[in-house]
């Protein structure tokens, strides 16, 4: 009975070590995907760096008219470290010098005008000053980019910085803003940089455990092949012993011959027997504490993974959605225009695009202030995505400029469903402390045809026609051919 025990301890062990292993490959599977969240964050990190470095050149080509040749040498030098690769240390203390300077040099021109002097301020010398509010456009434009999903503190960060560029009433206040945006975008950078030692940290010991895991389904597989040779051997020798007993019973003479002999062999066959189960008792506990140890190891890994998904997908979340709307932004508008081209090319299944923009929004956000232009633009998504089929695309592009793809929708529909969303934001109330505000949209509307080699000639067309529209006096939706419909009242 002991021998059977093993026997059926070793049989059911093939199939332990079957589900470890599935268990093993599904857990690299899930090691693999992480992995290509990590490349899409490295590329969403690069992006925001490229789109701060651009933001940057444009904020020097503006404050090139309005300083002095010293200042002007920094910001060539600023310049030079932005196009090549950027130590964000390096240009916090280049704009911090390039600060201090211009306030010092405000002040002494501020003073030489109270004194009759000859210095007249900085900010007057030149007919070509950009005003102030193309200042904050720009600055406006670096926050959005900036957004991000790091926790309540630097939530409240981005919130401090907006409202004090909200706030701003001069030239000097800008530059404070500016200080504290580039505040911003380190914590940014630094926080991005935390994320990544995270999951790099997660990948490390989840490989570990892997090594662990591996190792202990080895000693199982050795295990059950010791057992198995070992039952091999047992059985040759008990067969070797019965068949020596059967031989004494045919070789003795008398009964007490036979009894000596059947003894001393049923002893020896005892004897086996208590080895053996001994044996399999200790390959038994041993293969218990190596599957225990195992299933420990894939509880914890589990949960880290578990873990670990719930952040990607939160990630997932903030590279592929828009953080003030809530809705799809440009990167993943361009993966699934991409995609539809691909089928209108291979299948012929022709789409539609829109390119929508907020009419006179720049208005809005100089008259109201940007936390009501903020709240205005999630009205128009809110209002727009209730009008649109499940099927279609709704994306912020950027600003307050809005496209939707319309799959399997021809030009004459698609019209329709742009006149429907045209329609929807001018009868909807817009309201600052009980005033209404006046928000229509513009749309261009194109949609595929048999020569378009390239989905950026489709969107070409939309935004031609959307440039129609505003040409025309805005308010209105524009095809391509120059047909148009939904004039502005």
């Amino acid at each position: 009975m002991p021998a059977m025990t093993g026997s059926e301890g070793n049989g059911s062990a093939p199939q332990r070590i079957e589900a470890l292993r599935e268990q093993v490959q599904r857990i690299r599977s899930q090691k693999n995907d992480l992995m290509k969240e990590i490349v899409d964050l490295q590329h969403q990190n690069q992006h925001m760096s490229e789109m701060f470095k651009r933001s940057l050149l444009l904020f020097i080509s503006m404050l090139k008219p309005l300083v002095d040749i010293k200042t002007a040498e920094a910001l060539d030098t600023l310049k030079e470290r932005l196009v090549s690769n950027p130590d964000w240390n390096s240009l916090e203390r280049d704009i911090q010098q390039i600060k201090t300077r211009s306030l010092r040099e405000a002040c002494e021109a501020v003073h030489s005008g109270d004194g009759g002097g000859s210095h007249t301020p900085v900010i007057n010398a030149t007919p070509t000053t950009p005003p102030l509010p193309d200042f904050l456009t720009a600055h406006r434009l670096v926050l959005d980019s900036l957004r991000g999903d790091f926790g309540d503190a630097y939530r409240k960060k981005w919130e401090t910085v907006s409202g004090f560029l909200d706030g701003c009433q001069s030239f000097t206040d800008l530059l404070a803003g500016s200080r504290q945006l580039a505040d911003l975008a380190r914590h940014f950078h630094e926080s991005f940089m935390v994320e990544r030692s995270r999951v790099a940290r997660f990948f490390s010991e989840i490989g570990q455990d892997l090594v662990e895991m591996e190792t202990m389904l080895h000693v199982t597989v050795r295990h059950s092949r010791e057992a198995r040779e070992a039952n091999e051997a047992f059985t040759t020798t008990l067969d070797g012993q019965m068949q020596e007993m059967r031989d004494s019973v045919t070789l003795t003479r008398t009964l007490e011959e036979l009894k000596s002999v059947v003894e001393l062999k049923l002893a020896t066959i005892k004897k086996f027997l208590k080895e053996k189960r001994e044996q399999d008792e200790a390959l038994h506990r041993e293969a218990g504490q190596n599957t225990e140890a195992m299933q420990q190891a894939l509880k914890k890994m589990k949960h880290e993974v578990s873990t670990m998904q719930e952040r990607t997908r939160m990630l997932e979340q903030q590279v592929l959605r828009d953080p003030l709307t809530g809705i799809h932004n440009r990167r993943a508008f361009d993966t699934r225009f991409e995609e539809e081209f691909h089928r209108f090319q291979r299948y012929g299944q022709v789409f539609s695009l829109l390119v929508i923009d907020v009419d006179r929004f720049k208005h809005v956000n100089d008259v109201y202030g940007h936390t009501t232009g903020d709240q205005c633009l999630k009205e128009i998504t809110r209002r727009m995505a209730g009008t649109l089929r499940k099927s279609d695309f709704l994306a912020r592009y950027g600003g307050e400029e809005f496209v939707v793809l319309l799959p399997g929708i021809p030009k004459e529909r698609a019209l329709n469903v742009a006149e429907k969303l045209r329609s929807c934001v001018e009868k909807t109330r817009f309201l600052y402390q009980g005033k209404r505000i006046p928000l229509t949209i513009s749309v261009g509307v194109a949609q595929t045809q048999p020569n378009d080699d390239a989905p950026q000639r489709l969107f070409e067309r939309a935004d031609a026609a959307l440039y129609a529209a505003k040409k025309q006096g805005r308010n209105r939706v524009v095809m391509t051919d120059g047909t148009s419909d939904g004039q502005a009242p």
